[in-house]
């Protein structure tokens, strides 16, 4: 499934419970706001999924 399109900018995990989390190019990290241009694609994404079924 397609990440929210308000999760995390590095890893995509939701921002309540994300606390710190690891990704190999980022490292560790907080939670970070997308950008706006994720929030727009993962929602395109979302959407062509949802249509998809």
């Amino acid at each position: 499934m397609t990440a929210s399109p308000n999760s995390c900018r590095y890893c995509g995990v939701e921002e309540r419970g994300h606390a710190q989390q690891w990704k190999a190019d980022v490292g560790w990290h907080k939670w970070a706001s997308p950008t706006e241009e994720q929030i727009k694609a993962r929602m395109l994404a979302r959407r062509a999924e949802r249509n998809a079924r």
